[in-house]
Formats: structure tokens, sequence, C-alpha cells
């Protein structure tokens, strides 16, 4: 990004979440100079911005057209990463308003307010799914209309593309699998990792996806605004890798030897919907569902040589990020099997007083 060579104020939309606060930090480390504002929902999750006491806070939604004006005011560039990740919500049409509409909001004002660079966040799988065969690039066609977070990120892709033709420096991201620490949510990413605790035996889809540490896919997105070309698209990814492989890595990393039973995706689509019936009744977010299923059938397969060759994304080994991830889920209560706990040396006190405030958080 060679004509904003000391930006004066970087807006992140998103900035408190997995991958936002990490761009924060990497940020503040490469531009001590500039002003980061961070906007974020009102009773939004701030713990992965604690120490960070200079970041300009700005409460808001990217759905409220005078946040959206407020938040882009005096902003020479901006990271739009708000977005809803998930495969099942109690109203699945705030998919269509927060990953769509929020994100035309966002780069029509950035538009209006001649903001020198936009760095979008998107989703590979508006790449991926075409099998397990198959390796997906950024010429890979969309095939999961279907899914309605994919089809969310979709559109909102097609957006960004627009806008770049209407003369917006926009640079599309498309991260695969984000791991690591920090998943407050935690994400269906990190669902991967803590759920492996909680059922008797662990299951492995028999499926193919590609992993990213966070902190790898964070810098993807600096790279990105330093380097990208407007109106590209940028898959960040690391290795591809099957379940199976991924759970025994898991539980490597723990010091643990447990069975694992690798099963076809659709012997679990009858467990999918059954759990997704039940939801009706709880009213918390299902285990596995009908469309989480679908996508692991058709595999996230992706090459980031793209990435690689042109921003000089660089990631870090697996069982690294793993072992960090873990930690981190342990520490903040996540995790409280007493033999992950014992092997990371944490106090089980300490980890049932986190587990007590964060009770709602990580066993929906």
């Amino acid at each position: 990004m060679n004509h904003i060579a000391q930006p004066e104020r970087i807006l992140l939309t998103g900035g408190a979440g997995f991958v936002g606060s990490n761009i924060v930090k990497i940020l503040r480390e490469r531009y001590p100079d500039t002003v980061l504002r961070v906007l974020h929902l009102p009773h939004e999750n701030l713990l992965n911005l604690k120490g960070f006491d200079d970041v300009e806070l700005m409460t808001g939604d990217i759905t409220s057209p005078t946040d959206v004006v407020r938040a882009v005011s005096g902003c020479d560039v901006v990271f739009h990463l708000a977005a809803i990740y998930a495969f099942w919500l109690p109203d699945m049409s705030l998919m269509q308003k927060v990953n769509v509409e929020g994100t035309h909001l966002v780069l029509e004002e950035c538009l209006k307010q001649q903001v020198k660079r936009v760095v979008y966040t998107s989703s590979a799988v508006c790449f991926a799914g075409h099998g397990l065969d198959m390796v997906c690039t950024e010429q890979s066609s969309f095939v999961l209309g279907h899914q309605v977070y994919a089809q969310s990120k979709h559109d909102s892709h097609i957006l960004a593309e627009k806008y770049a033709a209407r003369g917006l420096d926009v640079v599309i991201v498309c991260p695969v699998v984000p791991m690591g620490p920090g998943d407050v949510g935690p994400t269906p990413s990190g669902r991967l990792i803590t759920d492996i605790f909680t059922l008797p035996v662990p299951l492995a889809p028999r499926s193919e996806l590609n992993i990213i540490d966070v902190r790898d896919c964070a810098m993807g997105h600096v790279l990105a605004m330093e380097k990208g070309r407007s109106g590209e698209s940028y898959i960040l990814g690391g290795e591809n890798y099957r379940y199976k492989d991924i759970l025994r890595r898991v539980l490597r990393v723990c010091g643990m030897q447990r069975r694992i039973v690798e099963l076809s995706p659709t012997l679990m689509v009858p467990v999918a919907h059954a759990m997704l019936l039940l939801t009706r009744f709880t009213g918390k977010p299902p285990l596995m569902t009908p469309a989480e299923i679908d996508v692991t059938r058709r595999g996230l397969v992706c090459d980031a040589a793209k990435a690689r060759r042109e921003l000089g994304l660089t990631v870090r080994p697996l069982e690294q990020t793993l072992r960090d991830a873990l930690s981190w889920f342990v520490e903040h209560g996540y995790i409280i099997d007493k033999h992950v706990v014992a092997h990371f040396s944490v106090s089980p006190a300490s980890v049932q007083q986190s587990s007590d405030l964060m009770t709602n958080r990580y066993h929906p």
C-alpha cells in the first residue's frame, strides 16, 4: 500500500472479535502512531482487547446507518470484519441483515467518505465445497448457495467486487477455518476443539478442511492492506487436514490417547436433524446442524498459493496453533476435563472460577 505509508486512523468493524482483535495487536506494533478505532456491539465481550487502553472504542452496529457514518468518519483505512459466523441462529434472517445489508452500508459510506483503502473479510466458502478431490482457489465457482451463511458471505463478496468496480480501493480476503487462542464465542472453528471433551468418544466426520492460525490470518489481513491489489480476492489458508488427523493431534498435544471414531458425514445427517429439532424446546444451539454436515461432506479443501505469492503470507505449524488454543480454552474455563487441565498445569479452582463466569458462552 504505497500510497498510505502511515495511516492516520484505522477503523476495524468487528475489531473485538476473534480475528479482529488479533489485527489490532499487529497494527499497534506496526503502526504505533496510528489511531485505531474499534466498532463493537453494546454488550460485546472485550476480553481480547484488554490492555489496549489507547484503542478508540466505539459502541455501534453496522446495521445502523448513523453508527456507520460515525464510525467511518475521519478514517483513511477500514477493515470490515463484522459479521455473523454461525450455522444456526434462532432467527436466520439476521445473516442477511448483518452480513449483506450491513456490508452494503459500510462500503457505501467508505465510498462517500473517500476512504483510501478497505480490507473486506469474506470467506473461503465462496470458493470451497467442490468435494474432497478438488482443491479450490480464487477461480473456483460458488456452489454453497443452499447454505444461509455461505450465501450471505457470497452476496457480500459480490458487493465488495462491485464497489471496487465503482472506484473504491477494496481488497477482499477469504479466510479458511481460523483456530487459535482468544476464541471467546467460541466460533464453530473453536468448537471443533472444545467439543472433543464433551463426548464419550471423539467423532470425526470423514472429510478435510483447511486451517489457519488466527494470528497468521490476522497478519494476512494486514498484508492485504499493505500489498493487496484492489478488487482482488485472496484465500488466507494453511494446510488441508482430515478431521481425524486434527482430533488425533489435539489429543496428542493434551498427552491423551483415545479411540477416534471416523464416520461418513451421511450417517450424521439424521443426528443433526434430531439436534436441530431439539433446539425448538431448549432454545440452545445444536451441537451440529444439517447445514454444517453438508459443508463437511463437501469439504473445505483450499490452496492459498496466491496469498503466499502476492502478500507474503506464512503460517505456523498446526501443533503450535492447537497447543496455544487448548491452553487458552483451559485457562478461561471452556475445557474443564481434568486430564486436560492437569496437562496444562492450570489450577482446577481457577478453571472452575473462569467456567462460572463464562457459563453461557462455551457450552451453549
